[in-house]
């Protein structure tokens, strides 16, 4: 058996690399997918910090709400008696609940009015409206929210304390 022998043209031996125009691609889409999730991560926080500013405006709106409800008639339409405005601070706290020395925290300011009744009823001598507001600054833009409820003379007052 005679084993011919052929001969096959050299082989080059190449290193494969990227080229400059495939390493500049793949720069540029990596740049954009981080700008992408710094981008997403910037705005989930700002959503949180805008949820805490809202909540903590609700939490003031409660809070005089609800010492309104506790009034008595001749409180809730005693001009100097409600305090017609006022201020809150809210400061942001660390882990273990104390507040963090950065700033000043954000200013809420708000006011309370009572005012008589839109109804035309017989009844609507007896009767208040009480409107809380609410206003903070966040990131530049004036925020505000309101609140209100009306109290009756016989109302839920009467029950906790004797007129």
């Amino acid at each position: 058996m005679n084993a011919v022998l052929t001969s096959s043209p050299r082989r080059i031996n190449r290193q494969s690399a990227f080229t400059m125009v495939e390493l500049l691609m793949g720069t540029a889409i990596l740049t954009l997918l981080m700008v992408g999730v710094f981008g997403v991560m910037t705005m989930g926080l700002s959503i949180t910090q805008m949820s805490r500013e809202n909540l903590r405006a609700t939490e003031i709106l409660i809070d005089k709400m609800e010492g309104v409800r506790l009034y008595s008639w001749t409180q809730v339409n005693d001009s100097t008696f409600l305090q017609s405005s006022f201020t809150n601070w809210f400061f942001e706290t660390n882990n273990i609940g104390t507040a963090t020395a950065s700033g000043n925290g954000i200013q809420y300011t708000g006011t309370l009015s009572v005012a008589a009744s839109p109804f035309t009823n017989s009844y609507s001598p007896n009767i208040r409206s009480v409107t809380v507001t609410v206003n903070w600054v966040s990131g530049g833009i004036a925020r505000s929210r309101t609140m209100g409820t009306f109290v009756s003379q016989p109302g839920m007052q009467n029950y906790v304390f004797n007129n």
